[in-house]
């Protein structure tokens, strides 16, 4: 039989040669429950999906007027083009007869462009009679309501023949 002094007792956590009682279990103000595990409630992870709710509508609306720009952008870009091609087309003639034209460009280009359509409207300068304004406008969109203009001044490269003067 072994008596109490042949027992040797551990060490204290606290370093102490003998235990001194730290390594007892403190009582708590307030027990835990025996199976409590860390999660989410149903409150917070209804809050949550509201608001990844809320995040993802603002996103759906950026999103859809970053597409209309765009459109906006490719219809304003493709007027640009076909004006610039119109313009080319009056360059070649050198110098365009004086009047009013329009017309759409299913005749230049078959069935790409049915939403855009043009007008041209070319002056004689009152100072200069070897100059005219050339303006080219073209319409397109729904309804025609958009446009793109162009202005251009060209000068006859044949010098006109001036009456002679009395003297």
């Amino acid at each position: 039989m072994t008596t109490r002094a042949e027992v040797a007792e551990p060490p204290c956590v606290c370093g102490a040669q003998r235990r001194c009682g730290h390594d007892r279990p403190r009582p708590a103000a307030y027990p835990r429950r025996p199976a409590m595990r860390a999660a989410f409630t149903l409150l917070e992870v209804m809050i949550a999906v509201a608001f990844i709710g809320i995040a993802m509508t603002a996103l759906l609306a950026l999103h859809h007027t970053d597409l209309q720009s765009v459109i906006r952008a490719q219809e304003l870009t493709r007027a640009a083009m076909l004006a610039q091609g119109l313009m080319s087309q009056a360059e070649l003639e050198r110098f365009p007869p004086s009047g009013h034209s329009h017309g759409d460009f299913n005749r230049l280009y078959p069935g790409l462009y049915p939403n855009y359509r043009w007008v041209q409207e070319v002056d004689q300068s009152p100072v200069f009679p070897d100059i005219e304004r050339v303006h080219i406008t073209v319409e397109y969109g729904p309804r025609f309501i958009n446009s793109f203009s162009l202005t251009e001044f060209m000068r006859n490269p044949q010098p006109m023949q001036r009456a002679a003067l009395p003297q």
